[in-house]
């Protein structure tokens, strides 16, 4: 039955162990920065451990004679030696004993002979059933060492059991720890999938409201975050319920953001206030929690400032690849501004030279043409961005005025 049992519980881990890996692998979990494959392996590897750790374990504590035949067979086998070597002298002794009998009886039929000499063997006799005493009396404190090794034995095991217990727990821990990792990563699938869906009316830390606040009075803070808090709300509302009206409070901040931005405004400088989600809400939800990012106002664009360029290949002669060619240009610049500090993603373009200049690239003569996209005035980190377009090298001649392109 220990046998089977064995086998049965080796083959239940090794599946375990197998689907566990498997999941891990699938999943494409990391363990200590390794690849997600060396993660599978490794803990792969981890649970044949534990095969061959529980099988040690059950051995041990199931059956009393392997836990002895472990821990103290060299023991048993020195102290049986031992008995073994004193039983050997007792024995001679014995026999000793008895022919100095036979020949003490036949001593007694001739005792006027020999009684001096049965006096002196019966003496010999005594001390020899001393020193048998003193042999009985080290075999009895033997045996009351060995007891004492069995009872530390005993708490050895007591301790062995605990501590696969604690393993046990660890395990446990373990398991809910991946438990939770899965969820996490079955909701950040979800996540995805609403987003691919469309469903996703608003995105995790995109903007609802942006202000550029500069309080004379510190106690006119309170007015100017309550109402960014309402244009936050309004747009919340026609992101999330279009066909409604307004009616209640949709967006929830926690008291200690609003406490922060009152201090920060309260300096008297100019500060960027923007109202930002803080997770993914699907179109129809009618709550949403959102934070304040809050940062200093400040020059971040000149006039004329050189943002991105790109060059118009010579085999990009048609409307669409022109197009296409200024719709990269300008998310480079956009980018790029982005990197510079500018919050306010609104652009601004003059269209009419826009169009101008499309039509200027398409019928060009030269093999290329570089495009350059700036700033066309001072910009701080809330303004909008206003972009202009110049082709400066131009075989016509022509530099486009920087506050039409």
């Amino acid at each position: 039955m220990l046998i089977f049992a064995l086998l049965l519980l080796g083959g239940v881990l090794a599946v375990m162990g197998d689907r566990l890996g498997t999941r891990i692998g699938k999943a494409r979990l990391s363990f200590l920065r390794m690849r997600p494959r060396r993660t599978a392996v490794v803990f792969t590897a981890i649970t044949g451990s534990l095969i061959s750790a529980l099988s040690f374990a059950v051995l041990i504590t199931m059956n009393d004679r392997w836990r002895r035949g472990l821990f103290e067979l060299s023991r048993i086998e020195e102290n049986l030696w031992t008995t073994r070597e004193d039983l050997g002298k007792t024995q001679k002794a014995l026999e000793f004993v008895q022919n100095v009998l036979v020949m003490s009886r036949e001593a007694l039929v001739d005792a006027d002979r020999s009684r001096n000499q049965a006096e002196a063997e019966l003496q010999e006799l005594t001390e020899r059933t001393d020193v048998l005493q003193a042999q009985i009396q080290g075999l009895q404190q033997t045996i009351h060492a060995l007891e004492g090794q069995r009872r530390q034995l005993l708490t050895e095991q007591d301790l062995l059991t605990k501590a696969v217990h604690r393993r046990d727990q660890e395990l446990g821990e373990l398991q809910e720890r991946i438990n939770s990792q899965v969820n996490a990563l079955d909701a950040l699938r979800r996540s995805v999938t609403a987003l691919r869906r469309g469903d996703v009316a608003i995105a995790s830390n995109e903007p609802l409201a942006m202000a550029k606040v500069s309080l004379p009075r510190p106690s006119e803070a309170q007015v100017a975050i309550n109402s960014l808090l309402n244009r936050a709300n309004q747009v919340a509302y026609e992101r999330l319920l279009p066909d409604d009206k307004p009616s209640q409070q949709l967006i929830y901040i926690p008291t200690s953001e609003v406490e922060k931005i009152t201090r920060d405004l309260q300096d008297g400088d100019a500060w960027i206030v923007t109202i930002r989600s803080a997770n993914n809400v699907l179109l129809g939800e009618n709550s949403l929690l959102v934070f304040a990012d809050v940062r200093p106002s400040r020059q971040v664009l000149e006039a004329g400032q050189l943002l991105a360029s790109t060059v118009v290949e010579d085999d990009e002669r048609s409307l669409e690849a022109v197009n296409q060619r200024l719709s990269l240009l300008l998310a480079t610049a956009r980018n790029q501004a982005n990197q510079l500090g500018t919050l306010n993603m609104q652009t601004t373009l003059d269209n009419e030279a826009l169009a101008a200049l499309v039509q200027r690239l398409v019928r060009r003569t030269d093999p290329q043409a570089t495009l350059e996209a700036f700033s066309v005035e001072d910009s701080d980190t809330g303004d909008p961005l206003r972009l202009g377009i110049r082709w400066p090298n131009s075989s016509a001649g022509e530099d486009p005025d920087p506050d039409r392109d």
